[in-house]
C-alpha cells in the first residue's frame, strides 16, 4: 500500500532535506580558495618560474619551409619542456640564427631574429595549443637560401631559473627548402 504525503507534510519534508544537506555540507564541504601566484622578477626582465620551470628546449621536427611565389619563409616550431618532460610555455627571449650549412658562425651571410617572450600576451600569441609548441614564421630569407635551398638554424632560449639566475637552452636544426611542382 502506497502512501502519499499530504500538502502540509511537504514543507516539513523539504525543510528536513535542506537542513540535512546543509549540515552535511558544513561537515564535509570546504570552500574553494584561489591563490594568485606572485610574479617575482629576476635580472633582465625575466620572471622566476614556479615548479614547472623550463629544463629543456628543442627545435621540433614540425619545422619546415614554405614558398609563396618568389619568397620563402621558415615556420619554426620550438618545444619547451619542464623537469617532468611535459611541454610547457616558458617566459624569456628567443634568438634565432640562420646560417649557411657547413658554416661555423653566422658570418656576413647569416640572419638573426629576436623574439621577446617576456610579455605574456605576446608569449601566448606564439604558442600553438594543438602542437604544444611555439610557432614562429620567419621571413626575409637571405638570397643564398633561395639559391642553395638549405641552411642551419640555431635557436637560443634565455629564461630565468628558480634562483633568479639566467639559463640559456640551445638547439640546432638543418633546414631544407621543399621544392614545389613549379620549381
Amino acid at each position: 500500500m502506497s502512501r502519499v504525503l499530504g500538502a502540509a507534510a511537504s514543507p516539513v519534508l523539504i525543510s528536513a532535506i535542506a537542513l540535512g544537506g546543509l549540515a552535511g555540507c558544513l561537515v564535509g564541504c570546504q570552500r574553494g580558495v584561489v591563490i594568485r601566484e606572485e610574479v617575482i622578477e629576476a635580472d633582465e626582465g625575466m620572471v622566476v618560474p614556479g615548479p614547472f620551470a623550463p629544463t629543456a628546449m628543442r627545435i621540433h621536427p614540425l619545422t619546415h619551409t614554405e614558398a609563396d611565389g618568389e619568397s620563402s619563409r621558415i615556420v619554426l616550431h620550438v618545444e619547451v619542456r619542464d623537469g617532468w618532460g611535459d611541454t610547457i610555455k616558458g617566459v624569456g627571449d628567443v634568438q634565432v640564427h640562420l646560417r649557411r650549412s657547413g658554416s661555423a658562425t653566422i658570418g656576413e651571410s647569416g640572419i638573426k631574429w629576436d623574439i621577446d617572450l617576456r610579455d605574456l600576451t605576446t608569449n601566448v600569441s606564439y604558442f600553438d595549443s594543438v602542437t604544444r609548441t611555439y610557432r614562429f614564421v620567419l621571413s626575409g630569407m637571405p638570397d643564398w637560401f633561395a639559391i642553395e635551398g638549405r641552411g642551419k638554424l640555431r635557436v637560443q632560449f634565455r629564461t630565468a631559473r628558480g634562483d633568479g639566475s639566467i639559463e640559456v637552452f640551445q638547439d640546432e636544426f638543418e633546414i631544407e627548402r621543399v621544392l614545389t611542382e613549379s620549381e
